[in-house]
């Protein structure tokens, strides 16, 4: 029971912690506010639609910036262009985010689209995406052609309807609809012989205007979370339902274009650019790097912000005109004059036709699509007008308002496209696409698309209002834009002396053979890399390979030179097998060659191209470089795991010392060792060891093994795509199986490990990463890692150790040294631990040695040059492949004496590296696991050495031929004569 005296206790500090708050708070200067705040809704009761006009009439009151509080949100409301001005300018930044509505997890693809989604890389590399490679003048022209004959098929349906009463609303979304996809994916759905009877086209439109009735801030949920709890009027479901039907009919559009590439859409161009750049199309970051989740984002982008909006705007447009036919006659005749009766207007002809300008421009002022800009969200304190805002504040522009204050503008209600002759409008005043670093990219799209149009209107046709009444101006429903209340209908008559033809496209048939011409010319002037003699059709110098291929491409070396090309099938391929070469390759043409070439295998165990080791370089791939040197390979981050290093080396050093003397295989053990080291690292659990683990531990182990027989240049689909059509050996088969099989396994411990959240293994660190940042640390980051983590981390190191074990039984010499000099540094009392191996050089050197004369990546992981560049005084063209044979140059007599004996004192007193010694590659995208790499082989090795004696099996020296896989496995694992030494019976609790 609580006494009276510790009730009293309680109350106090309640009393207290509610005045501190209350204090806290007064301290801070809001902006104004409505007197009446109701408990629970705030200023709920207050709003009215259109929302616009409501909080115009309350700025009228509390002045051009003021704060409303809607259940647990505050609100402020900018109405001034001085204050929004301060906004972009002074906060940009701050105010860079976007609030969290309910809208934005389904329509915004759970956050992650350019227009809701938080600021941050991933918006900075979708940003950069839609304004150079969407919006782009480049892109933008390509679809000229497509805008215009849209715009002809419009004029020609009205022609055909000759002189009558027409809506314009249909009309001009068939226009800006068709338009949008036939940019996005090459089809129209309106105008199509069929199309009524097409489901698809039917219920898309439908869809899509669901969507727009949900938009804006218009959902009580967003502010009140108890009615998203009770599902209140079903807004959150009927979300889902919609945006359902609608990804599912995206991702229709996306598969038919995959299947049939070769298009020109922007789903095309789109997916092009994923294949040299997956991470920053998809995101990966975003929804699954596998269903492409960037492609729908910006699809459905351009399709909510290019068709209801440039409808909307020419439907106000053409009624203003018919409510001031003497502006409409003022800007035909500007048309008549400049185009000429001969032809129909173009979009190259818009720049000269200033009052048709100034026209748009105003109906933008009085009738802005978005009335109310894009909400905003502050995220941190900031000052706006003097006035206080804190941290996670809503902040919304009324454009409307600010493009009708009449200290801004003249006579602000009427309609006045002369105001804009004297100036250029801009932000803050004018601010129909936004202002800062949000605004809206298609801006120009939408100035091109809402100028040809309307121009054409004017031009091809006369207009007059159906009765002697003004056209209704009165705004409907506001969702996403502003819609006229009432259609607008108009009669028309065809202009006499204009003929709406055909769009004509005189220049393709001329321009293909200068083309080709030209390319031919320009390659004819390059200066290739040698190449051998002959080139085969088709096949190119793929009879020349053979296994292991680094010591075929030193046999070609020899003869060619350190730099020559192969010809492999559609691909070209440099190899480099010269230290001088290979460091002009990672220094001068470092960025130049950081990309990877997109093989088959990192589609499906590279998760779709999204890896460390397989993602293109660029923004993308420096944060996932940044996380995994940071948060993985750090050293803080080894040090942490240190004693699981040393735990896993002791379990191996006992089960091999209960064995007596006898005769061992060492990789077994080894690849135990390592496997469960990177587990109990990445997950906290050990597989083998463990009884009923085993044969789950031995099925995964068996997936990385196969991953390692796929790796390298192996599969002949990667140089001829034909063979991909039927899958040629089933490797795509095999490693979709592979991929499924290990993604399974990998979201079972993900799903494990979150259960845990206590832990302290890599996948809880990530875990807690993506909690603070779930846009980029998703699922598929978190596997990616861990698939990296066990690639490289395991067989590597397990081979690296058992080729340094046969070196050493061949140099018996060598490895009494070693035990020596361990006996001597460590003593006879305890076991070597990671902290002795920088005071054990000759260790050191053997290691440096193994790696020198058997590199687990004796070619190191491919590069593709993202342009062109010279290597050696060659042109190397862009989209090349270029393999550094590592083996090659640690094996070149010219850099090395007797480069092909086992000599560890050869690195005594020197510190060789780069671009001598290739071990873990160079430059930007060397290896980030070195430093892991030397601690578990070293502590594993110097180990083995201290407490084990140890024998070959027989007087003849061990086989040290290579096998198949990157790894460069040994052909005949080792086997050999074991006892536990004496200073291992001491170190070792057996």
């Amino acid at each position: 029971m609580i006494s009276s005296m510790e009730k009293s206790w309680i109350y106090i500090l309640l009393l207290f912690i509610i005045a501190l708050k209350y204090l806290t708070k007064q301290k801070r200067k809001l902006p104004p506010s409505p007197i009446l705040t109701l408990p629970l809704v705030g200023h709920l009761h207050l709003l009215k639609f259109p929302l616009h006009r409501t909080y115009h009439n309350l700025s009228l009151k509390l002045g051009p910036i003021f704060s409303l509080r809607f259940g647990n949100r505050l609100m402020v409301v900018v109405s001034s262009p001085a204050t929004v001005e301060e906004c972009f300018t002074k906060n940009d930044i701050v105010l860079a985010n976007r609030p969290r509505f309910v809208s934005g997890k389904y329509i915004g693809y759970n956050f992650t689209s350019v227009t809701v989604a938080p600021y941050g890389d991933h918006w900075r590399n979708l940003r950069r995406l839609t304004t150079a490679e969407i919006f782009s003048t480049v892109r933008l022209n390509a679809f000229q052609s497509i805008r215009a004959d849209e715009v002809g098929h419009m004029l020609k349906s009205l022609a055909c309807q000759g002189s009558s009463i027409v809506e314009i609303r249909p009309l001009l979304s068939a226009l800006m609809l068709n338009n949008i996809m036939r940019m996005v994916a090459g089809k129209r759905y309106f105008g199509v012989e069929g199309a009524e009877d097409d489901e698809e086209a039917r219920e898309f439109p439908e869809v899509l205007m669901e969507v727009f009735k949900h938009g804006g801030v218009a959902n009580p949920g967003d502010f009140f979370p108890l009615l998203r709890w009770i599902g209140y009027m079903d807004f959150e479901k009927n979300l889902s339902r919609i945006m359902t039907k609608l990804d599912a009919f995206l991702q229709r559009l996306i598969e038919e274009h995959r299947s049939n590439n070769g298009g020109d859409t922007m789903i095309d161009h789109m997916l092009s650019l994923q294949e040299s750049e997956p991470q920053n199309y998809t995101h990966s970051v975003i929804k699954s790097t596998i269903l492409v989740t960037s492609l729908l984002q910006i699809n459905l982008v351009m399709m909510l912000a290019g068709t209801d909006t440039s409808a909307t705007t020419i439907e106000w447009a053409m009624s203003a005109l018919l409510n001031h036919p003497d502006k409409m006659e003022k800007a035909r005749k500007e048309i008549d004059r400049v185009i000429g009766t001969d032809r129909i207007l173009n979009e190259s002809d818009l720049p000269k036709l200033p009052y048709l300008q100034n026209i748009i421009n105003e109906t933008f002022r009085l009738f802005p699509a978005t009335p109310m800009l894009v909400p905003h969200e502050a995220a941190a304190d900031c000052k706006i007008a003097g006035y206080d805002i804190p941290r996670g504040t809503i902040v919304q522009v009324n454009a409307w308002a600010i493009h009708r204050d009449p200290h801004v503008w003249d006579d602000p209600e009427s309609f006045k496209p002369e105001r804009f002759e004297a100036a250029e409008p801009r932000a803050p005043q004018l601010l129909p696409f936004g202002m800062g670093r949000r605004s809206c990219p298609g801006n120009v799209l939408a100035q091109r698309i809402v100028g040809l149009t309307l121009g054409c209107l004017v031009q091809c046709f006369y207009w007059e209002r159906v009765g002697e009444g003004l056209v209704d101006m009165i705004e409907g429903k506001v969702g996403v834009s502003i819609p006229k209340q009432v259609p607008l209908e108009a009669n028309f008559t065809q202009s006499s002396h204009i003929s709406i033809m055909e769009p004509t496209l005189l220049y393709i048939l001329i321009s293909l053979p200068i083309l080709l011409i030209f390319l031919k010319l320009y390659n004819s002037r390059k200066k290739l890399p040698p190449t051998p003699f002959p080139t085969l059709p088709l096949l190119g110098h793929l009879h020349l390979l053979k296994f292991p291929l680094h010591r075929t491409f030193l046999s070609l070396s020899r003869k060619l030179g350190p730099v020559f090309s192969l010809r492999l099938g559609t691909r070209v391929m440099v190899v480099v097998s010269s230290p001088a070469a290979a460091e002009e390759c990672f220094t001068t043409n470092d960025i130049t060659l950081a990309n990877r070439p997109r093989f088959i295998i990192g589609k499906y165990i590279g998760y779709n191209y999204t890896s460390l080791v397989g993602a293109p370089y660029g923004d993308y791939w420096r944060n996932l470089r940044r996380l995994t040197t940071v948060e993985i390979f750090s050293t803080a981050r080894l040090n942490a795991f240190q004693s699981i290093r040393a735990d896993e080396v002791r379990i191996m050093l006992q089960s091999l010392a209960h064995r007596g003397f006898s005769i061992v295989e060492i990789r077994p053990l080894l690849s135990v060792l390592t496997f469960n080291n990177i587990m109990r690292m990445v997950a906290g659990k050990r597989y083998f060891g463990v009884g009923e683990d085993d044969k789950e531990a031995e099925e995964f182990r068996g997936l990385i093994k196969e991953v390692f027989s796929y790796g390298g240049v192996s599969n002949l689909a990667d140089f001829f795509p034909v063979l991909r059509w039927f899958d040629y050996k089933g490797v795509e088969k095999d490693l979709a199986r592979i991929a499924a099989t290990m993604d399974v396994s990998l979201q079972a411990l993900i799903d494990e490990q979150r259960q845990h959240s206590d832990g302290n293994t890599m996948i809880n660190h990530l875990l807690a990463l993506q909690d603070s940042d779930p846009e980029y640390y998703t699922e598929e980051i978190i596997k990616c890692i861990i698939v990296m983590m066990l690639l490289v981390g395991t067989d590597t190191s397990s081979v690296t150790v058992e080729w340094a074990m046969s070196a050493l039984l061949n140099h018996p010499d060598k490895m009494k040294k070693a035990r020596e000099e361990i006996d001597r540094v460590i003593g006879n009392d305890r076991l070597l631990q990671e902290s002795d191996l920088h005071n054990l050089p000759y260790l050191q050197n053997i290691i440096s040695e193994t790696l020198r004369l058997f590199p687990a990546a004796p070619l190191l992981v491919p590069h593709e040059a993202s342009s062109d560049c010279k290597i050696a005084g060659y042109d190397v063209p862009r989209d090349t492949i270029v393999m550094v044979n590592a083996w090659a140059i640690q094996r070149d007599p010219s850099v090395w004496d007797d480069p092909e004996t086992f000599k560890p004192e050869r690195f005594e007193g020197r510190g060789i590296g780069a671009p001598n010694l290739l071990a873990f590659g160079m430059g930007r995208r060397a290896c980030p696991g070195s430093g892991l790499a030397h601690r578990v082989v070293g502590l594993a090795l110097g180990s083995l050495i201290q407490c084990f004696e140890w024998e070959r099996v027989d007087e003849r020296l061990v086989n040290l031929s290579e096998g198949k896989g990157a790894s460069m496995p040994k052909n005949v694992p080792l086997e050999a004569k074991c006892r536990v030494s004496d200073v291992g019976r001491r170190v070792i609790s057996v």
